[in-house]
Order: structure tokens, then C-alpha cells, then sequence
């Protein structure tokens, strides 16, 4: 037997645990490499299903933290100009406010702020420290996770025709399909005043859109009568008796 052989057989005795010398007082065991590889792969996968939900919620909270502070800086608008516009120092203000107290309630949250702040658009980034259970055994302690958000001033209603117009819901019912509605819906009815306008005139211009003109309204109006210039204009009379003259 030569020596390397000599020395793997000592080796591979070294290891069995059925060994002849290896039962003594301090008996030492063997470890198969495939059970060690298995129970590497294990701590991995739990890893991967235990801290990668929990970053997978961290990012979830950080993204709900950074809508929620660009909606509270795009809530400072400028009230001096006609267009929506934002107010950044208003804006940064209340930003600040939100994220010192969101870190207070949150000691996970790292970083809180804008990385856009204009008249037009607010965006915020939100960071948070996320801590690992199994990864920390690999020295990652902790995970970073990352949330943006993004707002921006809407210009509103500036007249009576920007509001939108919500048709009526006329559901045609049918008695063949199960679960079908025993009445239809109609449009509401909607008692308009009627305008006053003297008969014989036009039609007034209808002010009240998107309502049509309603059908019932008649002129109400009854025209004064006005004199006529070509008749004879009545003649008054004396109030006293009628004398005729004596014949002399």
C-alpha cells in the first residue's frame, strides 16, 4: 500500500463513525457533505421567503409614506394667482412636519424628503432600514428599502361648463335572465322655473344649460293695448241741460 493510500484509508477511518478506534470516550461523529449542503440551501431559502417578504412589505410601506407626504406638499398652493400652482416654501414646510413625525412613529424609516419640489410637481423618496433574521447569520443585518411618491396641483373648476354632466341610468330590464330588475330606472324629474316673456314676443334666451327649455312653459304676459292713431278722438260734452233757442 503506498502512502497516500495509507493515508486516505486512515482518513476515511478517522471519519466513520462504525470505526473500530472511534469508539472511546470521546467518541467523535461524521457528517455527510450532502447534509450539510441541504441545510445550507435550507437557511437560504427561508431567508429568501422570510426577509424577502419582510422587504417586500417594507417597500410597500415606504411607497404608501411617500404618496401620502407629496399629496401633504401639493395640498400648499399658492391662493394669490389664478392657476393651481404650489407654494414651495408652504410645501417644504409641511413636508418637514410630515416626515419628523413619521420617523418619530416609525423608528425603521432613515430618510424622508423631496427630491423634486417645484411650482408644478412634488416628488418625495422615503427609505427604510429593514432587519433580516436569516441573512443576518451571512452578515447582511439589515435591508434597505426604497419608496417614491409623486404629486402635482390640479387645476379646478374655473366656470359653470367645466363641471361634468352626469347622464341618467336607464337599465332595460328583462324578465328571461334570472335576477333581473322588476322596474326600469328613470330619469329623474327636475321642476324648472319657467321665464316670463309678454305673448306674441320670442322665445327668452334659456340660461339654465344643460337643462333643455322645458316644453310646458307659455308666454304669461298679456300686452298692454296701446292707442290707435288713426281713430277720432271723442269729443266731451257740455254737463249742463240742453237749451234750445226761443223764437222771437
Amino acid at each position: 500500500m503506498t502512502a497516500p493510500e495509507r493515508y486516505r484509508s486512515r482518513l476515511v477511518e478517522f471519519l466513520r463513525i462504525d470505526a473500530p478506534r472511534n469508539h472511546r470516550r470521546f467518541a467523535r461523529g461524521a457528517l455527510s457533505p450532502a447534509v450539510a449542503i441541504l441545510a445550507v440551501m435550507i437557511f437560504t431559502l427561508a431567508g429568501l421567503v422570510i426577509d424577502g417578504g419582510r422587504q417586500l412589505g417594507a417597500r410597500s410601506r415606504a411607497v404608501s409614506y411617500a404618496q401620502e407626504a407629496a399629496r401633504v406638499g401639493a395640498a400648499a398652493i399658492q391662493l394669490n394667482v389664478a392657476e393651481a400652482k404650489i407654494d414651495t416654501t408652504k410645501a417644504a414646510t409641511a413636508i418637514a412636519g410630515f416626515c419628523g413625525q413619521l420617523q418619530s412613529n416609525d423608528p425603521s424609516v432613515t430618510g424622508c424628503g423631496p427630491t423634486t419640489l417645484t411650482e408644478k410637481e412634488v416628488a418625495i423618496q422615503v427609505d427604510i432600514a429593514n432587519k433580516t433574521t436569516f441573512l443576518g447569520l451571512i452578515g447582511k443585518q439589515s435591508l434597505k428599502a426604497v419608496g417614491t411618491g409623486q404629486a402635482h396641483a390640479e387645476q379646478g373648476v374655473t366656470k359653470a361648463d367645466d363641471s361634468p354632466t352626469i347622464p341618467p341610468i336607464v337599465v332595460n330590464s328583462t324578465t328571461d335572465d334570472p335576477g333581473a330588475p322588476i322596474t326600469t330606472a328613470q330619469p329623474p324629474t327636475i321642476d324648472l322655473p319657467c321665464p316670463t316673456w309678454t305673448v306674441g314676443s320670442p322665445t327668452p334666451i334659456w340660461t339654465l344649460s344643460p337643462f333643455p327649455f322645458p316644453r310646458t312653459c307659455t308666454p304669461n304676459v298679456t300686452p298692454t293695448p296701446t292707442p290707435d292713431p288713426s281713430g277720432t278722438p271723442p269729443t266731451d260734452s257740455p254737463s249742463g241741460p240742453t237749451t234750445s233757442p226761443t223764437e222771437r
